[in-house]
């Protein structure tokens, strides 16, 4: 910049004394006034080069804190070390875009933190059934002619579905986050909720409650995978009954499952959302499960655009799924929220 700067003004110069010359000499004129234009030339070309240092002075400022953003992004490329850039006092868009960027690498850190928990509560989680199949099979090869081998092989076999139980939930929430929900389309919440009871092998009886016409757009399988899920949580829990409720609240769907168990704490309503975490009664209710049936489901609930959560009960535990509705009426012409009782 400093050289093109220069010879600009040194170009212009030149051309300014030669137009001097030009003109001196096809019109002859006195001393006194060919000092005047002489100086009047070099009072210009000191003014534009002026000009020139002042402009170059202040674009190098202005992008001074730009270069030091540059700088530390290429520290952090190069160490893989997550710090922030400095944020500029200027309190303009350089200082918005430092932001913007230091906004970024929390995300990416949060990202990489919860991700790196998630391997390590994977690896865990499969490792419990594999090192319970190998010692098993250690122990029956120890002493074949005393081993009872269906009962081993069966045994091996319920590790084996665990396992494979474990894994292909984690594919599942690999694909959801990488917001591979599949083809959407109107699904009727009522009939998928009669439909899908209907098939189920009943340890309670399970009421039944349903609008007609609540209509969502979504993934036909993973909304029967929430389903299942919270039918398979409430199963779990409930000492005599299961109630399905669907209705509206506004321009969103409601589906509740509710059940007559132990219910759920209020502070750990957001732990059961937790990837991995079970609380104790759920652990003595069922040793088998993975810790992964609600978490998917809240996933598939946000790719739908819609919440999963714990709601109030005075019986037992009460989960709800809201989604938004097709072709969603007035709120204040709707049909009433979901009862919360039962």
């Amino acid at each position: 910049m400093t050289f093109t700067a220069t010879a600009v003004s040194g170009f212009l110069l030149a051309l300014g004394i030669g137009v001097m010359f030009v003109a001196v000499t096809a019109h002859p004129v006195g001393a006194a006034e060919v000092a005047l234009a002489v100086a009047m030339i070099l009072g210009f070309f000191a003014s534009l080069a002026a000009v020139a240092w002042i402009v170059r002075y202040a674009v190098k400022r202005a992008l001074r804190p730009v270069r030091t953003m540059r700088d530390e992004l290429g520290t952090i490329a190069d160490h893989r070390n997550l710090q922030r850039v400095t944020v500029p006092s200027t309190h303009d868009d350089v200082a918005d875009l430092a932001q913007r960027v230091n906004w970024a690498l929390d995300r990416i850190e949060e990202l990489g933190e919860r991700q790196r928990a998630f391997a390590a509560e994977a690896s865990h989680e499969l490792r419990s059934p594999l090192t319970g199949l190998r010692t098993r099979l250690e122990v029956a090869l120890e002493h074949p002619e005393d081993e009872d081998w269906p009962e081993t092989a069966q045994a091996a076999l319920d590790d084996a579905d665990r396992m494979q139980q474990i894994i292909a939930d984690l594919l599942t929430m690999a694909k959801l986050e990488a917001g591979a929900l599949g083809p959407r389309g109107p699904i009727d919440l009522g009939e998928l909720v009669r439909g899908e009871t209907a098939r189920r092998v009943q340890r309670v009886p399970i009421e039944i409650e349903t609008d007609e016409g609540v209509v969502v757009s979504g993934a036909r399988t993973h909304l029967i995978r929430v389903l299942t899920n919270l039918l398979d949580n409430a199963d779990r829990h409930a000492r005599s009954w299961i109630r399905v409720a669907v209705g509206t609240d506004g321009r969103d769907a409601l589906m509740m499952v509710a059940d007559d168990g132990p219910g759920i704490p209020p502070e750990e309503r957001e732990r059961v959302f937790q990837r991995f975490q079970r609380l104790a009664e759920g652990r003595r209710c069922d040793s088998g499960g993975t810790g992964l049936g609600l978490p998917i489901s809240r996933d598939i609930a946000k790719a739908h655009g819609g919440e999963l959560f714990v709601g109030d009960s005075p019986d037992g535990a009460r989960l709800v799924l809201r989604l938004p509705l097709i072709g969603a009426q007035d709120p204040a012409s709707s049909a009433p929220p979901v009862p919360t009782t039962r």
